[in-house]
């Protein structure tokens, strides 16, 4: 498989303003560098390494790039959840959940 160019929009220095998950560009102890994704709670990542969050990028502004399908064993859930979302314009109550047999 090719590599797709994805355009993050890297924060360094700062903390998001926002609770979500994040891409983090992670610096190892070792040097070595990679990428993760984190949970940011308002407070601070959810993060159980040593290693220094050296920038993050919101998951969702790469998502917007991205059609990746989906995975064709749970096409069936995901059309009947499509059908229940279209009937209520898109609402739902805490207790919602959608079943198929």
């Amino acid at each position: 498989m090719s590599k797709v160019k994805i355009k993050a929009t890297w924060f360094e220095g700062t903390e998001p303003s926002e609770i979500g998950v994040y891409l983090v560009a992670l610096r190892h102890l070792s040097g070595f560098g990679s990428y993760d994704y984190l949970y940011w709670d308002g407070k601070c990542w959810l993060n159980k390494t040593t290693s220094d969050i050296v920038g993050w990028s919101p998951v969702f502004d790469m998502l917007t790039q991205l059609d990746a399908g989906w995975p064709t064993g749970d096409l069936e859930t995901d059309i009947e959840f499509e059908k229940y979302r279209k009937q209520h314009g898109g609402k739902f109550d805490d207790d919602d959940f959608i079943e198929v047999e």
